[in-house]
Parts: structure tokens; sequence; C-alpha cells
């Protein structure tokens, strides 16, 4: 059987509430697995404002607003009646009626809502499977189910929004009249229910979460912050985990619950970029954040790893004691590193060549080793500053070898300090 259960997940069901009084609808789901979440959903988009579906598809018409359910009178499926739907229901103070099997005459109105929904709208759609097993013998709606889940959702809003609501019906109690008429002539003569309270609603329709609590309130979903003030004064009296509650299809607030309190306390959002948005929009925009080009992974990757070396390198050499939990050395750590550092070391001072002069004075020095005298000088003044240990004898070359007016040979000329008190003549 399993080419069965493939079918079975691949065909798709629509849930949907109407009005009785208007034949309005309210709200409606498509789901591939009809069961308690979708039912949830279908009673928190009955019980809410439905402008947003309104602005997104484009559509002309009035959807019905935010209203409390009075009674719902549910079908027998598994995913209506069940423990945690009817819990709900009772929350948020609405009465429940289940109708008999087998007896479409308990729940007229929406039969032939159904009827209507489907001979206009449903099969024209491309992948239609029938009201009935082997009703469809010749058509293969597995391939011929081309269209997306969110295009399908836009069509079904149209219909229900636009379409629906203007056409003639000729039910009990409407005499020909369209539902959009009824619905504004009724809500000016006797009204509609008021909405449910919020807190209320988000407790019982909406997402709950068991939360340890901080300073800075609660956090959901991992990025959704949500606190307040008289919050975080019932937080101080309070050391455990608390029940908070959020609406998937508005993020602006939330509902925390301490066990053994009665009192609902409203959260604000924390982080206003993510107002607005439902529960979808929110995850991916948080997942369009994370995507980015493999190329700017690349490079954002290569500029972390080349800072991260950069930095170890650096902390290898420090000069300081790298075990040390602080950015500086002490006086007492310098001195005893010191000391160890030089410890049986000699220093050896570096002899400076005869034939040199000090750095930076070599275009400015006039006596000194290695400066020879250009042009008639007889008298060359090679005194080192520093004594030398040694003594040469120099022989002057031609062009150095002053004249001389007499054939009497000169003395050499000594380098070094003089044997006695006195000058160089």
């Amino acid at each position: 059987m399993e080419w069965a259960d493939e079918v079975i997940r691949s065909r798709l069901c629509i849930l949907v509430m109407i009005d009785v009084a208007t034949r309005m609808p309210l709200a409606w789901v498509v789901s591939d697995q009809p069961k308690a979440e979708a039912t949830l959903q279908l009673l928190r988009m009955a019980t809410r404002d439905k402008t947003r579906e309104k602005r997104i598809y484009g559509c002309e018409g009035e959807p019905m607003p935010a209203m409390t359910i009075g009674m719902i009178r549910n079908d027998n499926g598994t995913g209506l009646r069940n423990s945690e739907v009817k819990t709900a229901l009772l929350g948020v103070g609405s009465a429940i009626t289940d109708v008999r099997t087998h007896a479409s005459a308990d729940k007229p109105f929406v039969e032939r809502m159904f009827g209507t929904t489907e001979s206009m709208l449903l099969k024209l759609l491309h992948g239609y499977t029938g009201r009935k097993p082997g009703e469809l013998p010749a058509y293969d709606a597995n391939k011929a189910g081309v269209l997306d889940i969110d295009v399908l959702y836009e069509i079904i809003t149209k219909f229900f929004i636009d379409e629906y609501p203007s056409l003639k019906h000729m039910g009990v109690g409407m005499g020909g009249r369209r539902p959009a008429e009824v619905y504004n002539e009724i809500n000016k003569t006797r009204g509609i229910f008021k909405a449910v309270n919020e807190d209320l609603r988000r407790k019982h329709l909406g997402w709950k979460f068991k939360l340890k609590p901080n300073d800075e309130g609660v956090r959901v979903l991992s990025g959704l912050s949500y606190s307040s003030d008289a919050f975080q004064k019932a937080v101080d009296k309070w050391k455990g985990k608390v029940s908070v509650f959020i609406d998937p299809d508005n993020l602006n607030f939330a509902t925390a619950v301490f066990p053994g309190d009665p009192e609902l306390y409203r959260l604000d959002l924390q982080t206003t970029i993510f107002a607005d948005l439902t529960v979808v929009e929110y995850l991916d925009l948080m997942a369009s954040y994370r995507r980015e080009n493999p190329e700017t992974t690349k490079l954002y990757e290569d500029r972390i790893a080349k800072v991260r070396l950069e930095r170890q390198e650096l902390l290898q050499k420090i000069g300081v004691e790298r075990r040390l939990p602080r950015s500086y050395v002490t006086f007492e750590e310098a001195r005893t590193k010191a000391k160890a550092l030089f410890a049986s070391s000699q220093v050896v001072r570096t002899r400076v060549p005869l034939d040199t002069v000090a750095p930076g004075s070599l275009a400015t020095a006039s006596s000194g080793p290695g400066v020879l005298p250009i042009g008639d000088a007889e008298v060359i003044d090679l005194a080192p500053s520093n004594p030398a240990p040694e003594t040469k004898e120099v022989q002057p070359s031609e062009k150095q070898r002053p004249k001389q007016k007499s054939k009497t040979t000169r003395k050499p000329i000594r380098l070094g300090r003089p044997d006695q008190e006195g000058e160089f003549s």
C-alpha cells in the first residue's frame, strides 16, 4: 500500500468556515493533513482581521472582520472532533455542536457552499481529483497537479473575498440577496459579534512555549524577544518557567501566563524589524539573511581566517609572559626576568674600524680616521677619537705627497697619540 500512502500525502484538502447568518466566508485553509493543527489555524483566521490577505492578493471586496465565534457546528472529521480543538473553543467562550454522521441536513449551509465552490472553482483547477474515488477515470490528477500551494491559496482567497460574497444566494433567509449585502445590513441593524480578547485568543488558539525568563524577558523561536514592565516585576518573584503564547499570524505581541496566577501578561515585541510579520515571513526573512552568494561566503571566511591567523601570530610574538593574566608586566617581573636572562653573560663591545667615520657625519667631518685631505694640505690630522692599541706607518701616494723645495727626505707621519704631551706640528 505504499502507492496509496503517496497518493494520500499528495492530496490537498480545503477547510472552510462560514457565518450562517450572512453566508460570508470567515476562514479558509489549504492543508495536506486536515488534523487538529489545521483546524486551529482555521479558528485563528476566523477570529482575526483578514485585511492582510486582501492587501497581499489585491482583492477588491471587504472580508469579514475579527469576531468571536458564538456557536460552531462542525463536521465529524478527526481534525474537528478532538480534545485539542474542543478545549480551544471552550477557552474562547464558544459553544460546540457535533452533527450526526452521514447527515448532511444537519449542516446544509456549508454543504451548499461547498457545492457552489466545487462547481465554480475547484473543477476548473488543474489536479482536481473529484468528490469521490473513480469520479474522473480518464483523468490523471497527479500528473495534472501543477499548481503551487501559494498560487492555489491565492486563487481560493480571491474567490472567497471577491467572488463568493458577490453571488446571489437563494438559501433560507437570503431571498436572492448577496452575502456582502446581508452582512452590511446586519452590521447596521444588530451588529456582529465583538472580537475576542487578544490575550485570551492567543492563550487558547495560539502556539504555546515553556520558557525560562531572564532580565530581558523571554525569547521565542530563537530570535523573537518579548517583554513588558508588568511581566518583569512578576518575574522577580518567580524562579521557574512560564508559558508564553504567540499568534503565528501576528508577532507584534505575546501573552505570558504564570502557574497559579490568573492574570494574563501582554508582552511587546522588542525587535521592531519583525513587526507585522507572520511566523512564515519571519523564518523566510531569517533564511534570506543567512543565505548568501558562495563567492561572498568565501571572501568573508578568508578574511576571518586571515585575521585570526594574524592575531595568533601576534600573541606568539609578545615578549611578556604569555601565561600572565594581564596585558602588562610588573616591575618585579621585569627585574627578575632580566636577571635571569643576563646571568653568567659578558657584554662584548664592538671595535670600531680605524678607517670609518661616525654615522651621519660623512659629509661634515673635517678630520678623523678615514678622512683624507684634498689639495695642498701639508698636515694630515688622523688622530682617532678613541685610543688605538696599534700604530701604523702610512706612505702617502704620489698625488698626496706634498711638493718638496729641496731634495731632503721628509720623515714619515706617525699615526696615533704622541709619546709625550704636546701636539703634532
